[in-house]
């Protein structure tokens, strides 16, 4: 089995440019139909291991921190030249690196519930963001399907989350506290920040658009765009044209007071088993942060990597379309902010690891730094992830992990890896029974160095629309309606800059191809794969 090397920090490698929404309140969990497909999913689950005979659960306590549209090469440890994140990549060289590590999907929702499913989404079947938008996605049911939550609370580990959660209402989960906390829209956090920056002192700026309902400043060539991109009467994104430095501060941000939070639970849980996930937005749009990141990189110094001429499907999107709109002075501002809050969190990051060290818990925590997905950050002259592509720029992640004196510091592991592999890892790590019929496998043999059988591609999907499957040597993506069909050589063309699929020269890779895709799809029970035909190319 080949495995591939897509690259190593330190290496020379041809892509260099890196390139909050409130959730809604309690919705209905299951419709008839939904409660049946799960009752069969639950059919054949092995029970899990509970706490141990003295009462207390053993093992080792969980750390799992998160971000939102996060590059994979964003951290200093994986190649960003423009900023550099000390304690994201701390992690890393303390314990692992995982170099080809994959989403399930360019999608908040169905990425987060693969995590604590060890599933893909065509199985825990939230195809699209929990987030009132979308007729007929239900909230995750912690019944339906074992989860890590789930797992570990009722083995006896104190579980909490801080931040974004994008599966429907934390309180529906008996693991965490009857709320959704999302700082920002938090009522308590609104009167926070109007007693300490009254929104009334900025009554008369000019700027157009607001972030916690205080003005952003936005240069002229972003302000044109965005005022231009929101002139669609049905485009309900507009608001992803708000890119530029905000007037509140660092300390009064909202993911400032979750890390305040996420400090206070480690506190509280010092001599307790715990789970803990910190859920931080940033880099996700909006776009905006404060000084001193605001101005932390030099505009003039951001490259802009890739083709401008997309494939329809990626060209009608409206992240190329807000690209274009801003032109290459507003693609270098939006990648620059982008860069910022990833520094931005990397000091908040910094801060949870200084408190595990003063409390003696770093050799006693498993931690897990990971996003839910990438962003495009300038490439192909495209701001965000809203396009129909799987570009890797929005696919691959970072993730890292580390466990003192179980992971070896300076690990990297090179396989392919996904999220759905998360769920079962934690588990091996802390002990517990791993359910059967997932996804996902255990990370532990890799990361330990062990000769075991594993997967050769990354696979990824679009609700029903989509499907991808990444080699060591090519990128295939399929879809029937509308046709999507393109073949990338990722050694010869890492930017993704040509498809190959319309070439006749390809027709027989193509169709290569397609078959190992239809063979990954089945052998993972994707029901999509019905809908594929036998020969893409005779698709109309």
């Amino acid at each position: 089995m080949s495995t591939p090397h897509l690259f190593q920090p330190g290496e020379p490698h041809s892509r260099t440019h890196l390139p909050s929404t409130a959730l809604s309140g309690r919705q209905v969990l299951c419709a008839a139909v939904f409660a049946t497909i799960t009752a069969a999913l639950l059919a054949g689950w092995v029970a899990v291991a509970h706490a141990a005979s003295d009462g207390k659960p053993g093992g080792y306590n969980v750390l799992f921190l998160m971000t939102d549209e996060q590059h994979h090469r964003s951290l200093s440890l994986t190649g960003n030249r423009y900023i550099t994140t000390p304690n994201m990549d701390r992690i890393g060289r303390e314990g692992a690196l995982f170099v080809n590590a994959t989403c399930v999907t360019p999608f908040c929702s169905p990425s987060r519930a693969s995590f604590i499913t060890g599933l893909y989404p065509h199985r825990h079947r939230i195809l699209t963001n929990v987030d009132g938008r979308h007729q007929g996605q239900q909230p995750l049911n912690q019944n339906a399907l074992p989860n890590t939550e789930t797992i570990l609370h009722r083995a006896g580990y104190a579980t909490a989350h801080r931040g974004k959660w994008h599966l429907g209402d934390t309180g529906d989960f008996d693991c965490y506290e009857s709320r959704t906390y999302l700082g920002k829209t938090n009522p308590e956090y609104g009167r926070f920040l109007e007693e300490r920056l009254p929104a009334a002192k900025f009554t008369n700026h000019p700027s157009p658009g607001k972030y916690l309902n205080r003005p952003v400043e936005m240069i002229p060539a972003i302000e044109k765009a965005y005022r231009e991109f929101g002139k669609g009467a049905k485009n309900r994104i507009a608001y992803i044209g708000i890119i530029g430095r905000s007037l509140v501060p660092p300390e009064l941000l909202p993911e400032t007071r979750m890390t305040d939070e996420a400090i206070a639970l480690i506190e509280k849980h010092a001599r307790e088993r715990f789970m803990i996930t910190v859920s931080w937005s940033p880099p996700h749009d909006l776009w905006v942060i404060p000084e001193p990141y605001y101005s932390m990189v030099d505009r003039k110094k951001i490259a802009l990597p890739g083709t401008r001429t997309l494939p329809d499907w990626d060209a009608r999107g409206p992240s190329k379309r807000l690209g274009d709109l801003a032109g290459d002075e507003g693609l270098r501002e939006y990648a620059a902010i982008y860069h910022g809050m990833v520094k931005y969190i990397d000091d908040q990051v910094g801060r949870i690891l200084k408190k595990l060290d003063e409390l003696g818990l770093a050799e006693k925590t498993l931690v897990i730094f990971t996003t839910d997905h990438g962003d495009m950050v300038g490439a192909h002259g495209c701001i965000g992830k809203s396009i129909a592509g799987f570009y890797d720029d929005l696919v691959r992640i970072p993730f890292l992990m580390r466990l003192p004196g179980v992971i070896k510091p300076g690990t990297i592991v090179r396989q392919p890896v996904s999220q759905i592999d998360v769920m079962p890892t934690i588990l091996d790590y802390i002990g517990q029974s791993i359910p059967e019929r997932l996804h996902g496998q255990s990370l532990r043999p890799l990361i330990e160095g062990r000769d075991v059988p594993w997967r050769n591609h990354a696979f990824c999907q679009r609700a029903d629309h989509q499907r991808m499957i990444r080699t060591d040597h090519y990128k295939y993506i399929f879809g029937p309606k509308p046709k999507v069909l393109a073949l990338y050589n990722l050694q010869a063309d890492p930017e993704e800059n040509k498809n190959l699929a319309d070439a006749p020269q390809h027709a027989d890779l193509v169709r290569q191809m397609h078959r190992r895709l239809l063979d990954v799809m089945k052998a993972d029970g994707d029901p999509f794969a019905e809908k594929l035909p036998d020969d893409p190319l005779k698709q109309p």
